[in-house]
């Protein structure tokens, strides 16, 4: 059911929508992140989000442990990515994915400096997203997106500056050349 007040009503108090504006430039964050973002209290927070997403300007989907927050217009497929994209150590290793197909697992924990156990542990959410492939090669198995890179790239580069990260801007620069 729709929300019948109008959104530009809603969203005149300001603190909904500075909370707007940050859930539609950081897709994909959760509670605490939107709260420390916008420098309010957790209940304050909460309350706002609660508010916006009963009235259908927000959407939240549990992913994980977390509930994130998207605009209306995030399909549930780039919910998902982008919820992943989030993770900082997932995000590192769909940035080496993009870079280097069909890698095997000692190859990513070589160049991304994590332990093998973390590595793993992040790939295996990545495999039952179906978001990577797995392939084996002899003794050893090597990833592979299943989803197109450009989608991974629109993502990243759509959201860009709220990831802040290196690796992301250096990944950007690169593809855009």
């Amino acid at each position: 059911m729709r929300s019948s007040r109008d959104p530009k009503e809603i969203l005149e108090l300001d603190v909904r929508r500075r909370i707007f504006d940050i859930v539609r430039s950081f897709a994909g964050c959760h509670l605490r992140e939107i709260q420390r973002s916008a420098r309010l209290s957790f209940g304050s927070a909460s309350y706002h989000l609660s508010y916006l997403e009963k009235h259908h300007l927000i959407k939240a989907e549990k992913y994980g442990k977390h509930v994130r927050y998207f605009s209306q217009d995030v399909s549930a497929d780039d919910g998902q990515l982008l919820s992943l994209l989030r993770q900082k150590s997932v995000r590192s290793i769909l940035v080496f994915l993009v870079l280097h197909e069909g890698c095997t697992h000692q190859e990513i924990v070589s160049a991304l400096g994590l332990s093998a156990s973390t590595i793993t542990w992040h790939v295996k959410k990545l495999l039952d997203a179906r978001i990577v492939a797995v392939r084996t090669r002899g003794k050893f198995n090597s990833y592979s997106l299943i989803v197109p890179k450009e989608r991974i790239m629109t993502l990243l580069i759509s959201y860009k500056e709220s990831f802040l990260d290196k690796l992301v801007d250096g990944l950007i620069d690169a593809w855009e050349r």
